[in-house]
């Protein structure tokens, strides 16, 4: 779901379908306020969005210095591996610099290397910059955070089963517990292998579903030619594709990586209003955005992106990849718990809580609160 920012890594078709398809299906997600992001990502400009390059931990693992717009090696003295602290450490850092200097990115000083071992070791990452007028050899390159990896999603038990019975998640679309608050790096990948041989083993060990299947979010009354489905859990506006970029510049000023009750406050009233707008439109006009692959991209961000900022606001605390600047410490009495999210049928978001040894297990029932 990285395209709910305006930098990612993620390519375009990253926009938290599978996350929207559940909630309407009436499946609970959990650990959505967890997201990674990469430090060092190549800054294309302040009008970039969507996807962009990524320079690689290993060219900072090879000697390459984080420095600010005034050369400065600001990572000495934040964290004793500096520039090789946990990502989540070199973004905060990254973001702080650029608050403070008030400047929309930092730079990667690699000229050391010289031309020779830019072009066998990173040739990649080297014609990717080159191809956007950046010359690693001879200059800094201007790096800034972009989202990279979601921990959390459709919550599923450890077979890859979600609380709607015959409906499986794996991958980065589902939050199995493998990840925690944070990611380590390749540990999806295995997260995709494992968890997609659970899922082929049990549905050939369950040809049948038994039990009754939850009933998905009711659609509303036909609006008009154009309705689209319960494309909101209520309402049925759908947002038409211009949107997405309203809802990524909300998401990367209130809810990046660095957040706090005001931040996330703000977003959440500026999603509520481009809800809002939509629905008043399809109620005056009679008529919504005309459904497609665009549209309901564009609509699946807005619901994803509600769902972050409601459990980010509610988790009132700093823990992982979750770093909130008004709770700077992390609170095991009252946060080591998961948050699941249902959507509910006239689009509010129910926000519950379970123990972390109730985890995964989508059994369970825990208290709700409702955030409308």
């Amino acid at each position: 779901m990285g395209q709910i920012f305006s930098a990612t890594t993620n390519p375009a078709v990253s926009t938290g379908d599978g996350v929207a398809l559940a909630l309407r299906a009436g499946a609970e997600v959990s650990d959505l306020e967890f997201v990674q992001f990469h430090p060092t990502v190549l800054w294309l400009g302040p009008e970039a969005e969507g996807q962009q390059p990524l320079v690689s931990e290993a060219v900072r693992g090879e000697g390459a210095h984080l420095v600010d717009a005034d050369g400065v090696r600001f990572m000495v003295g934040q964290h004793e591996l500096a520039e090789l602290a946990p990502r989540d450490i070199v973004a905060k850092g990254i973001m702080r610099r650029m608050r403070e200097q008030g400047t929309e990115h930092v730079y990667l000083d690699a000229r050391h290397f010289g031309a020779r071992m830019w072009e066998h070791r990173f040739p990649t990452i080297l014609a990717a910059c080159r191809a956007h007028g950046i010359d690693p050899v001879t200059q800094p390159i201007p790096v800034a955070p972009a989202a990279h990896y979601a921990s959390g999603g459709v919550w599923t038990d450890l077979r890859g089963r979600t609380t709607v019975p015959g409906l499986y998640a794996c991958g980065e679309t589902a939050c199995t517990g493998v990840h925690g608050a944070n990611r380590l790096a390749s540990n999806s990948l295995l997260e995709g292998l494992v968890f997609a041989e659970r899922i082929a083993a049990d549905i050939a060990e369950r040809p049948s579903i038994p039990g009754p299947t939850p009933e998905p979010v009711p659609k509303p009354a036909p609006q008009g030619p154009a309705t689209g489905a319960s494309a909101q859990g209520g309402g049925g506006a759908l947002l038409a594709p211009e949107a997405r970029y309203a809802v990524q510049r909300i998401m990367t000023t209130g809810a990046g990586v660095l957040r706090s009750a005001e931040s996330l406050a703000q977003a959440a009233e500026r999603l509520d209003r481009v809800r809002e707008d939509a629905v008043e439109t399809l109620h005056r006009d009679g008529k919504t955005a005309e459904p497609g692959v665009e549209t309901w991209e564009a609509t699946n961000l807005l619901l994803v992106a509600r769902v972050l900022v409601a459990a980010a606001l509610r988790r009132e605390e700093t823990r992982g990849c979750h770093w909130r600047e008004d709770r700077p410490d992390r609170d095991d009495a009252a946060w080591q718990r998961h948050l699941l999210v249902t959507l509910g049928p006239d689009g509010s978001l129910d926000v519950r809580t379970t123990d972390s040894a109730a985890f995964p297990s989508p059994t369970t029932r825990p208290e709700t609160e409702s955030h409308p």
